[in-house]
């Protein structure tokens, strides 16, 4: 406990005590309230100060609610509820996050409702059940890449790439990586770096909760209109569109054919306003512009909904991977 007798803070007090303690169902009365400057500040103070300090957080703005039984609560807050709530949920889900940070920033979110309200996030003490990753450099590592993007610089890292073998284990946890950063993005529920590797002329992804002991360096990244494809710079949100799995590839345009409407619900789950879907002599058919890569093993999962019917050589492609697991499973 705080203890206090400057009267000057008894305002910010106040505040502070109808963020925590109060909301709709939980209004606090003028002597409940000087209970709670006294019991969490140390605070002595007189009742009409109460009243006069809280016409002054109206006046300021703050949206403090007066009931018509005695007692008051702050209603309007940074975040409402369902913000909160969303917000909380992301970071528990993130698999890019390692269970202790998932737990100390659930915290902070949820700080902004009160006491009561909090109540509906004990499951955060679960994280630790949810397959996560164990990299505590997460969030330096975020801080060193917005800084070298900023700065046009090139950065350099070991990356955690798993392997069964013990010599190419140790071979990757001595290897460095050299790229030109450019955009960050969370793509299913993954935060990747996309960049350019400097040993070729073409954008790689990278996981960051892979990424370690990074570091910038003292030479300009390449600007991304000199990588080839990418002339006219990159839309990053058409780029995570266009890359559902965020595998390298040349993106292509897909014509696909749709086993029935259920199927619009499972397209427009992954590709959103961007697939065009269209009838023709009662069939259904979507148009969708898609990393190779990603849309090969997208209809592989999803091969009881769609054909892929063009291009050929992808549809080829398909054909050959579905050939191969015949084998294994026959």
């Amino acid at each position: 406990m705080a203890y206090t007798n400057n009267k000057k803070l008894s305002i910010i007090y106040i505040l502070e005590i109808l963020k925590e303690y109060s909301d709709e169902k939980h209004p606090l009365t003028q002597n409940e309230i000087l209970k709670k400057l006294y019991d969490v500040y140390g605070m002595e103070c007189e009742r009409k100060s109460v009243g006069a300090n809280i016409e002054n957080l109206i006046e300021a703005g703050y949206d403090i609610v007066k009931c018509e039984g005695g007692g008051c609560y702050l209603g309007a807050r940074d975040f409402e509820q369902s913000e909160i709530s969303f917000l909380v949920d992301a970071v528990f889900s993130s698999k890019s996050i390692d269970s202790k940070k998932s737990r100390d920033l659930a915290k902070k979110i949820s700080a902004f409702s009160s006491k009561y309200d909090r109540k509906k996030y004990n499951y955060i003490y679960k994280s630790d059940e949810i397959s996560r990753t164990n990299n505590k450099q997460l969030f330096y590592t975020i801080d060193i890449l917005h800084e070298a993007i900023e700065q046009k610089k090139q950065v350099e890292f070991s990356y955690d790439r798993p392997y069964v073998s013990k010599a190419n284990q140790e071979k990757q946890q001595n290897r460095r990586y050299i790229v030109n950063p450019y955009f960050l993005v969370n793509n299913q529920g993954r935060y990747y770096l996309v960049c350019n590797y400097h040993y070729f002329d073409d954008i790689a992804n990278y996981k960051l909760d892979q990424i370690k002991d990074i570091k910038i360096l003292e030479k300009d990244a390449k600007p991304i209109e000199k990588v080839k494809g990418f002339e006219n710079g990159l839309d990053i949100a058409k780029y995570a569109n266009e890359n559902i799995y965020m595998f390298s590839a040349e993106t292509i345009d897909v014509v696909l054919k749709l086993s029935d409407e259920y199927a619009v619900g499972i397209l427009t789950d992954w590709f959103g306003t961007n697939a065009r879907v269209y009838q023709q002599n009662g069939e259904i058919f979507a148009d969708v512009k898609a990393n190779e890569k990603a849309i090969v093993y997208w209809a592989l999962q999803y091969g009881e909904h769609f054909e892929l019917l063009s291009p050929k050589q992808t549809r080829e492609k398909i054909k050959q991977a579905i050939e191969t697991l015949n084998k294994k499973y026959k």
